[in-house]
């Protein structure tokens, strides 16, 4: 059996910037177990054709990589900046995103009810995120596009959803009345200036860190059994290991189920409440589009995907290929209440024909359908309360979570590495 000091389950961004941030302090007696048969997790990229998706939409802000203690744990030499652009498909049309900040767009019969129902909405009842959108935004608003597309993305009722999230969500009188007057087409949010490597795909982005905890990643060991008495893990292959501390980054209610000896009634019924969104990932190569954006949000329910990722406009390099890519995604809860495949396929390319990025169904010259079940962490009510006592109790047994999954937030690259920081602290 071999034995560690610190054994930490998962090499995604996660795992990969706690073993480094170990390794920075000279904590060399440690494991990393990745059940696949690479590192990177949910930052993972996939080529097609000369081309590179990832899983999901992934870029980095331009204001975290300005973080020194962030730009040094990665490849921050070799990134391209740019603008962001982004666009909202809407009544056939293209407008600037985000909706509630760019009315004059719109059609004037649109602008107008907009406006009026912005001036006189109401407080809703209810601390939730669908109460907290009509009582900021109104009913029109609201009506044709906040919650259409969201009840996309969370296929749950967004009163179930709580407000520890909507700092994502732009909101301002000065703003939405300059964004209904005026035509400007500025951002508004904290991501304007966006980043990605200059060649590859987004896993590019932690070539480095990779390579300097590459020694200590064991890959195609899946954690099944989980020992938290007596600090012992084995793996799918048979394999054993001893550990002092443990640091998951799995999701917490997969990890929850690993435990041979039974964690108590509460902790395992408050794992089985956590909630998520999967995505199904459509991606097509296809011939050179000439379109300059990177993301289409989508609220109408006559298309399956609520967003289209435009990855071959992602850097320089990218740009210069002969062909484009796209990705669109697709949430989903069950993945039997997803159409089939051939179905899903013609419903995005009759998008992007719609979208005016392709011309015809021949200029596809490459799909492909792929499913990952843990995308999203929804952030329903009660969700902190939930998680501060899951943590608390494996915490008992010097086990501790981390990440997208193991701390069930919706995260984004400078809060993971953030997190694993503040893991460090309390480990050591």
């Amino acid at each position: 059996m071999k034995k560690v000091e610190f054994l930490i389950l998962g090499a995604g961004v996660s795992g990969i910037f706690c073993a480094k941030n170990l390794l920075n302090k000279r904590k060399k007696n440690l494991l990393v177990l990745e059940k696949e048969n690479r590192a990177g997790g949910l930052c993972r990229s996939f080529k097609l054709g000369n081309l590179y998706y990832d899983i999901g939409a992934h870029a980095l802000h331009k204001k975290t990589l300005d973080k020194h203690d962030f730009a040094e744990n990665i490849n921050s030499q070799s990134v391209y900046c740019q603008t962001r652009k982004a666009k909202i498909y809407f009544m056939g049309k293209f407008i600037p995103h985000p909706f509630q900040l760019h009315l004059f767009y719109t059609p004037l019969k649109v602008k107008l009810k907009c406006f009026f129902d912005f001036l006189l909405k109401k407080k809703v009842p209810g601390e939730n995120f669908k109460s907290w959108l009509y009582s900021n935004f109104g009913k029109s608003i609201c009506d044709l596009f906040l919650i259409p597309y969201n009840e996309k993305i969370w296929r749950i009722d967004l009163a179930r959803l709580s407000l520890n999230w909507i700092s994502r969500v732009p909101v301002g009188m000065v703003k939405l009345l300059i964004g209904l007057l005026f035509p400007g087409k500025k951002n508004y949010s904290t991501n304007e200036y966006v980043c990605y490597p200059k060649v590859g795909g987004f896993e590019n982005l932690f070539k480095k860190p990779i390579e300097d905890i590459q020694n200590y990643i064991i890959f195609d060991s899946e954690v099944v059994k989980l020992d938290l008495a007596n600090k012992t893990a084995e793996t799918k292959k048979g394999e054993q290991f001893s550990y002092e501390k443990i640091i998951s980054t799995l999701p917490v209610d997969i990890l929850i189920k690993k435990i041979i000896n039974n964690p108590d009634r509460e902790t395992l019924d408050l794992a089985e409440k956590l909630d998520k969104v999967s995505t199904c990932l459509a991606t097509f190569l296809s011939a050179k589009s000439n379109t300059d954006l990177q993301r289409v949000y989508v609220p109408n329910n006559n298309y399956f995907s609520h967003r289209v990722i435009i990855n071959s406009n992602s850097s320089d390099f990218l740009k210069q290929q002969q062909e484009s890519l796209f990705s669109l995604e697709i949430s989903y809860k069950d993945k039997t209440e997803l159409p089939g495949e051939n179905e899903i396929k013609e419903n995005c390319i009759n998008l992007l024909k719609d979208l005016g990025f392709i011309k015809e169904k021949a200029d596809i010259k490459e799909s492909r359908i792929e499913y990952f079940e843990y995308m999203y962490p929804a952030q329903t009510i009660g969700l902190e309360d939930a998680v501060v006592k899951i943590r608390k109790y494996l915490e008992r047994f010097d086990c501790y979570t981390m990440g997208r999954f193991g701390s069930w937030s919706y995260s984004n690259i400078d809060g993971i590495f953030k997190e694993s920081k503040e893991i460090f602290d309390r480990l050591v």
